[in-house]
Order: C-alpha cells, then structure tokens, then sequence
C-alpha cells in the first residue's frame, strides 16, 4: 500500500495517535505497575464491575464531556475538549486491550 503524504486527515491522525501513546505511557507509571498494566482497571471488582465494564463506563464519561464541549469552553482548563478526546481514544484502546487480555487468560 502506498503511503499517503500530505494528507491533512492522516497528518492529524498520526499526531493524535503519538499524543495519545505518549499520555498513555505516562499514565500508565501513575497508575499501574509492570507486572499488571490493567492493576487500576482491576479495582472495579470491589464494586462488583468487571474490569471491561469499569472501563466502558469511562469511555461513556467522556463521550458525554465530549458533547458538552462541542458548543462550549470547558470551565477546567487543563481538561480541554481535545484532551477529552484524547482520553478517550485511549479508553478505547485500554478496552481493546482488557478483552484481548480476558480472552487470553481464559
């Protein structure tokens, strides 16, 4: 396949997706540890939520923030609707990643 340059579309896709790696790494020393890269998402077992759920319940979180952004600023600063964005496309890969996770370990 060749590759596609100066395509505006896929310009923007690569930057998000290396923005969105790069939160993800640093998130992930927060909140995890080597051994269980899912070790955060593990904790909605005490409620009773399977991980996988926990995370779409996330996912759904910030879906709902996207769409209060659209029309207006957010009122924190720090979490701008491209951040939201952002949040979410990793949520997203986060789940992919717990099912292939699930599947493996069943």
């Amino acid at each position: 396949m060749a590759e596609v340059k100066n395509n505006i579309l896929i310009d923007s896709m690569e930057q998000t997706f290396e923005q969105c790696l790069q939160i993800a790494k640093r998130k992930t020393q927060d909140y995890a540890t080597q051994q269980d890269p899912f070790k955060n998402f593990r904790n909605s077992k005490v409620v009773g939520v399977k991980p996988s759920r926990g995370i779409l319940v996330r996912i759904l979180d910030k879906i709902s923030r996207i769409s209060n952004l659209i029309d207006k600023n957010a009122a924190v600063k720090d979490e701008s609707i491209e951040d939201t964005i952002n949040d979410a496309i990793n949520y997203l890969a986060i789940l992919k990643a717990q099912l292939q996770n699930e599947r493996k370990e069943k």
